[in-house]
Order: C-alpha cells, then sequence, then structure tokens
C-alpha cells in the first residue's frame, strides 16, 4: 500500500499523518465516556435522583456506543472518514452543551448525555478504520496497538478525571471538558484525506434490526427480565430475514460464512465478557480480604492499565518478534491464568491482586490487534468498515453482560471464589472455541495452498 495517496482534488497526502490527530479525539473520547461512567453517583446528588435512575446515562450510553460502531461503519463504507469524524465532533459539543445549560433537569442531562455519546462513538470507531483502510499490514499492528494502549489509558484517566472534577469541582464540569474538542476540527480538515466518494445504501431497516437486538439484549442484562429477551430473539430473526431478501443489506449472508471473522467474534463475546466483570468485582475483593478502602481498591488498577498501555503501544514491535497467533495465545494465557490464581489465591497478600491485575490487563492488550487483524484478513478494505462495527458491537454487548453476570454471582454465593471460578471457565470456553477453530481453520488454508 503507498504511504502516498492523491485525493479526488487532486491533493497528495500521507495517511500516516492524521494518524496523531484522530488517535488524539480517540484517546480523548473514551477519557469522556469512562469519566461519565464513574460519574454516576455524584450525578444522583446533584440531582436528588436515585443511583438506578442515574446509571441509564451511562447504560444507555453503552448502547449507543455499540449501535453507532456499526452504523458509523457502515456509512464509512460511502462517506469520507472525514466528514464522520467532523459530525461526530459537533455531536459531542452540541450534547455537552445541552447537558451543562440544563444541568438541573435529569431529562435534559440524560438527552445532552445521549447525544454526546453518537458523537463518541463515531471516535471511537473510526480510528480503528482510518488505519485498516488506509495502511499497510504491518503498519495496522503498530497502530491498532496505539488503539488499544488508548483505550487501556481512556479507562485510567477517565476514572481518575472524573474523580477529581467531581470533588473539587462539580460533576457538571465534566459536560465542559468535550469542547475541547472543537479546537481538532481545523486539523481534521487539513490532515484526513477526502476519500473517494464510493456509491452506497444505507440499509436503515437492517440496522434498526440490530438495535433491536443490541438494545433488548442489554436491557435484558440490566435485571435479567425474560420480557427483554422476546425482542431480543425477534431482532435476530428479522435481521436473518431481511438481509437474505434485501436488495441492498448492511452485509450479505456470506459476511457470516467467513470463518477467520466469526470465529473471532465469538470468541471476544465470551472473553471480554470476563474484561469488565473482573474489574467489577476488584475492589470489593479488595476491601473484603485486605481491609482497603473502595478508593484505595480503585488504586490498584493503575499498574495494571499502566503496563496494559506499554503493551499496546509496543504491540507493533512484539509482533514482528512473534507471529499474531502466538501473540493472541499468549494473551488468552495471560488473561486465564490471571482469573485462576485470584480464584486461588486472592485472599492471601494484596500482590496477589496487583500482579495477577497487571497480567489481566496486559493480556487484553497484547491480544487486540493480532485479532482484529486476523479478523480481517479475509475481508475486502471496502467492507472492512462494517465488519470492525460489529467487531466493536460484540464487545459492547459483551461488557454489560459480564459486569451483569458478576454482579447476580455475587449476590447468589458467598465470597468471590465462585464468581472467579466462572470467569475462569467463560474466558477458558473462548479461548478453546478459539483455538480449536484456528487450527481447524489453519489446516485447511495449508491444503489449499497446496493445490494453488
Amino acid at each position: 500500500m503507498s504511504n502516498v495517496q492523491t485525493t479526488p482534488d487532486g491533493t497528495r497526502v500521507n495517511p500516516k499523518a492524521a494518524v496523531p490527530i484522530l488517535l488524539f479525539v480517540f484517546v480523548f473520547s473514551l477519557v469522556i465516556d469512562n469519566g461519565f461512567k464513574t460519574m454516576t453517583m455524584p450525578m444522583a446528588a446533584g440531582l436528588g435522583i436515585s443511583d438506578n435512575t442515574a446509571s441509564l446515562q451511562a447504560s444507555l450510553a453503552g448502547v449507543i456506543i455499540g449501535i453507532g460502531a456499526v452504523v458509523y461503519s457502515a456509512l464509512a463504507d460511502s462517506i469520507s472518514i472525514r466528514k464522520l469524524m467532523l459530525t461526530g465532533v459537533i455531536l459531542i459539543a452540541v450534547g455537552s452543551a445541552i447537558g451543562f445549560i440544563f444541568s438541573g433537569s435529569w431529562p435534559m442531562v440524560l438527552a445532552g448525555r445521549l447525544i454526546q455519546t453518537t458523537g463518541l462513538a463515531a471516535a471511537e470507531t473510526l480510528y480503528v478504520i482510518y488505519v485498516t483502510k488506509h495502511l499497510s499490514e504491518d503498519d495496522q499492528k503498530t497502530y491498532l496497538g496505539f488503539s488499544t494502549a488508548a483505550f487501556q489509558a481512556g479507562l485510567l484517566i477517565g476514572a481518575l478525571t472524573s474523580g477529581f472534577v467531581s470533588t473539587y469541582i462539580s460533576w457538571t464540569a465534566m459536560f465542559l471538558i468535550p469542547l475541547v474538542l472543537l479546537l481538532t476540527i481545523p486539523p481534521i480538515i487539513k490532515m484526513v484525506p477526502e476519500d473517494e466518494a464510493v456509491e452506497g445504501h444505507l440499509d436503515a431497516l437492517g440496522l434498526f434490526y440490530i438495535a433491536l437486538f443490541a438494545t433488548s439484549l442489554i436491557m435484558f442484562t440490566q435485571a435479567f427480565k425474560p420480557l427483554w429477551l422476546i425482542p431480543t430473539v425477534l431482532g435476530v430473526v428479522l435481521f436473518a430475514v431481511h438481509i437474505r431478501h434485501a436488495h441492498y443489506p448492511v452485509v450479505t449472508t456470506e459476511f457470516f460464512t467467513n470463518g477467520r471473522y466469526i470465529w473471532t467474534i465469538v470468541m471476544v463475546f465470551f472473553v471480554y465478557s470476563t474484561q469488565m466483570g473482573y474489574i467489577f468485582l476488584l475492589p470489593y475483593a479488595a476491601q473484603d480480604y485486605h481491609g482497603l478502602s473502595i478508593d484505595e481498591a480503585s488504586l490498584l488498577m493503575i499498574p495494571g492499565y499502566v503496563c496494559a498501555i506499554l503493551v499496546g503501544i509496543f504491540s507493533g514491535k512484539i509482533g514482528h518478534v512473534i507471529s499474531s497467533r502466538a501473540t493472541v495465545y499468549t494473551g488468552m494465557a495471560m488473561i486465564i491464568g490471571s482469573l485462576i490464581i485470584n480464584a486461588l489465591f486472592a485472599h492471601a497478600h494484596i500482590a496477589v491482586l496487583v500482579v495477577t491485575t497487571i497480567a489481566f490487563a496486559s493480556g487484553f492488550a497484547l491480544q487486540y490487534a493480532p485479532l482484529v487483524n486476523t479478523a480481517l484478513r479475509n475481508i475486502t478494505a471496502q467492507k472492512s468498515g462494517i465488519a470492525i462495527g460489529f467487531y466493536n458491537l460484540t464487545i459492547n454487548i459483551a461488557i454489560p453482560l459480564g459486569i451483569a453476570y458478576t454482579a447476580k454471582l455475587l449476590d447468589a454465593t458467598e465470597g468471590y471464589t465462585t464468581a472467579l471460578w466462572v470467569l475462569s471457565a467463560v474466558a477458558a470456553l473462548g479461548a478453546i472455541i478459539y483455538v480449536l477453530s484456528d487450527q481447524a481453520m489453519a489446516k485447511n488454508e495449508s491444503k489449499e495452498s497446496l493445490h494453488v
């Protein structure tokens, strides 16, 4: 892939030049997104509403991030990333302004958060799409590594920022911070190339069925009410029927026969559900086992996040030393091993929690780039956007599901051992499925290459 590309207006641009500004918007958006996720308690206190009601600004935002990943990815196949990114920044600013100006009204605060999140979804999706569309395969490993480093940094900085803002200023001030992104509009216009227009058709009905499925499933995880399973199943059935008969479906049925992609998605669904399940459980385990306050316990995650950031930054170089397969296998082993060791020895010493959290977070950081690279191996650049959209949607469904079943396990059992063993089993199941399918596909690919 050439480093220099020519835009329709004749301007010659280096696609790598746009990476820093897109990465900045990506990281900043993650900080805002994760900052608001930990802002529920002060928001509830400030507005005089229950924590459960206030949590809607985080849970519904998670739904929008997941669905937005698919919508923006579908749009990115026919509309330039520059236009979509600028639209996202404007939506972030408008939603933030509404949330701050009407901070005394809960309905308006919620509306502002949801508008803001439709913009955040663009930034969180389009960076990865840009890298996979415009950069070479070797560069993709490096810059996708940066994205997973950014994800870990966003979790850490977001939690610390929201804690500082809510404690020393006011929770309403958190709505002002995203306005900084307005300053990125000029460099986005200058640095991000205007993609050549490609004829496209937005499958609104197909996207609606995806939204129906994803929203219903996530709402089911909020309280495990069986009634939500009806629209969940209905969304899947209607989507399957739709893509078989629609003239321009968001994806064709052949999309789901791509073994590399589908089995990666299955593994991601299982393994990523354990990520936030463990993070949710960790502060409480540290408090009950070792007498730490919740605030002190949250500091245990800092070494893990810092190491994960470093692993993400250097994952491109790691990819030059060991294969993608070996990197993914190593990452899965670190995740499963950390959970098992915690199940056995979390009560023994606080150092166990620190060391295993480092290995756990680093395992996710290590496998992200090669996983995405492997999943998209047989998918054309033109369809990489929607593929990444489904990939991110899977993660955004798995995360709240993991928190939900972990919370239920903690309510139903005494201590944390059972929950940790279940998390270990879920991660191991996902890993086993992936390894078996990977080995089977590798054999078939080897046979096919011999006959070429």
